[in-house]
């Protein structure tokens, strides 16, 4: 027999933010399903309170179809296959899921001078194709939210350009708080806010070199050196962020990325 699926929420993948966002949803009374691929992460899941599975996204078993055994289905996937996803979907149509929360990625954006909005042209990116089979889907309401580069917890910005060659120095800094990745999934179940896409990145967008050099500086690593010919460059875009804020009357945990280096 199914077990009630009112307040059930699945988590594919509990990575880095999936097991966070687990927790979290966790301590606000929902029964969530979390699934990984590692036995000790689902161990690890289990001891936390949460109904763990351990799972692989071409494996479309039993074992899948009681993890989507719930209401709220949060996608948040590493994976690129556009096969994958085809695949998968009969199953999730099958299922009790009713709402999809699909994590994707402001590198659909093609580089741009003016600033990127939600209405912004695409790039070529294999994101563009699973947002589109994924949404319009008359077996569930969609929300998807294009984060920008996330840190946060032990992914520290520091590291991620240290003693590297860096092209675009003046170029802006798209980023975004695991807090805040968080919140607005916690705003979008809360608000009940479906059939939207979201740009979810920080008001801030500082040089690469301002914030990188910063961010080194502050954890005692390799400075990244910036190749001064290169400028700008025109391999940029700056994300905006304006309708998050309006519709969801959204305000940020970490608004300044400048501030924000100051948790490391």
């Amino acid at each position: 027999m199914q077990i009630s699926n009112s307040k059930s929420i699945s988590i594919l993948s509990c990575g880095w933010l999936g097991e966070s966002l687990a927790i979290d949803l966790l301590d606000k009374g929902f029964i969530v399903k979390g699934a990984t691929t590692s036995p000790d992460k689902k161990e690890r899941l289990s001891e936390q309170g949460i109904d763990a599975y351990q799972l692989r996204f071409e494996n479309l078993n039993d074992a899948m179809k009681s993890f989507l055994n719930s209401e709220i289905l949060v996608l948040n996937l590493t994976i690129k296959d556009l096969d994958l996803y085809k695949q998968f979907l009969p199953v999730l149509e099958q299922s009790p899921v009713k709402k999809l929360i699909l994590i994707s990625s402001t590198g659909v954006y093609r580089n741009s001078e003016k600033p990127v909005d939600e209405n912004s042209e695409l790039s070529e990116s294999v994101w563009v194709s699973i947002e589109e089979i994924m949404k319009d889907n008359l077996n569930y309401q969609t929300a998807i939210l294009r984060f920008s580069g996330l840190f946060g917890g032990n992914r520290k910005p520091g590291r991620f350009l240290s003693g590297r060659m860096v092209k675009g120095g003046d170029a802006p800094v798209n980023l975004i708080h695991r807090d805040d990745c968080i919140k607005i999934i916690n705003e979008i179940i809360q608000q009940d806010v479906w059939e939207e896409c979201f740009n979810c990145t920080a008001d801030t967008h500082p040089s690469k070199r301002e914030f990188y050099t910063k961010a080194a500086e502050l954890i005692g690593v390799p400075l990244p050196i910036f190749d001064e010919e290169e400028g700008r460059s025109s391999s940029f875009k700056l994300i905006t962020n304006e309708k998050l804020k309006r519709r969801l009357n959204y305000e940020f945990i970490h608004p300044d990325l400048m501030k924000a280096l100051s948790l490391f």
